[in-house]
């Protein structure tokens, strides 16, 4: 079986700055059938706002493109309880992640989700992930 991923929407803003940066490449290895990309749909919203945000200047097609990464397979409903982060908002990233078997979130991010609060999940940088897939 696919390992099941969270990603924070952080990784797919890098991804669509950086083209070849390891953000892109775990993009590409979802792309590719080595990932599937686990999503619910409160992170779903939260991604659609965030790539839409003028600030990024992401064209429709560009946004349409990154969101097509999150096909039907990964759909994953939260968890419930989860732990409680310092940011309230990242709490949804981690009931998902919660949620799969794999129990694994990527993320830029990582002391927003201190050990503590993680319950077996597994959280790394985006380097650390492409490690994980070898």
């Amino acid at each position: 079986m696919k390992p099941r991923w969270v990603l924070d929407t952080n990784v797919l803003i890098s991804a669509a700055l950086t083209h070849s940066g390891a953000c892109d490449l775990i993009l590409q290895a979802i792309a590719d059938g080595q990932v599937v990309a686990a999503w619910d749909y409160p992170l779903l919203a939260e991604y659609r706002e965030v790539l839409a945000r003028p600030r990024f200047g992401f064209s429709r097609p560009v946004q349409a493109e990154i969101l097509a990464f999150f096909d039907l397979d990964g759909h994953t409903p939260a968890a419930s309880p989860v732990p409680s982060l310092p940011d309230p908002h990242d709490e949804p990233f981690l009931a998902v992640a919660l949620a799969t078997p794999d129990r694994v979130l990527v993320t830029g991010n990582t002391k927003h989700y201190p050990p503590a609060s993680r319950s077996g999940v597994a959280v790394l940088t985006p380097r650390e992930a492409l490690a994980r897939l070898g």
